[in-house]
């Protein structure tokens, strides 16, 4: 005998981790760009009230990207944002055959109406003269000319972790998505279902919206 559905399951929508969020693939990214995956660990740490700067969100689900705004983040944005400017007035473009799955380098990264900048990424797969990359402190892909890719190879730039790490809303919505650059206020909850390095974020206003709605 077929049992109904519940109401509530009825209307539950499951969301895929988005491919650039998943623990096997951050490995590999970390393993072929920093040669270190302590990073995993140190992110999935993060609980309690924080301030948020979101560096990507992607549409129609409630996960996003974002920097945690702390001290050591503020320094590191400052450091490796002030080295990246130097390194692109005098680092060469790479020869097409030198760019290869797994690559490290440097590219310029749109962020919407605010411009671009570059940022260090790492070539998910080489197309004839495109490069599919990640920028790996926005978490943030894209398809770039393999003529605009530079080369980076120092250690001392790759010894600065990610600055950005994967989230998802508490309550899993998707409305109201944050646009990039934007600051978000509360708390972060503890780890997603799925992975337990994408942390779940619950919003401020979020709360006092439930509050009201418990009253």
């Amino acid at each position: 005998t077929l049992q109904p559905v519940p109401p509530d399951a009825a209307r539950q929508i499951c969301y895929a981790v988005p491919m650039e969020m998943r623990g096997s693939f951050l490995a590999l990214m970390l393993k072929d760009c920093f040669k270190d995956l302590n990073w995993l660990v140190a992110i999935a740490k993060l609980h309690g009230e924080a301030g948020l700067l979101v560096t990507d969100a992607l549409p129609q689900t409630p996960y996003f990207w974002a920097i945690h705004l702390t001290e050591e983040s503020h320094s590191n944005m400052h450091k490796l944002f002030g080295r990246l400017a130097e390194e692109e007035s005098k680092q060469p473009c790479l020869a097409k055959q030198a760019v290869q799955r797994g690559t490290r380098c440097m590219a310029e990264c749109t962020l919407g109406d605010d411009g671009a900048a570059w940022n260090r990424c790492w070539v998910l797969e080489k197309v004839e003269d495109l490069a599919v990359v990640l920028f790996v402190d926005f978490g943030r892909s894209a398809t770039v000319p393999l003529n605009s890719l530079r080369k980076l190879d120092e250690d001392d730039i790759w010894a600065i972790k990610p600055l950005a790490q994967p989230f998802i809303f508490q309550k899993e919505i998707v409305s109201a998505r944050p646009m990039v650059r934007q600051i978000l206020r509360g708390k972060v909850v503890g780890p997603s279902r799925l992975e337990p390095h994408i942390l779940s974020f619950t919003t401020y206003a979020e709360e006092e919206e439930e509050e009201e709605a418990l009253s």
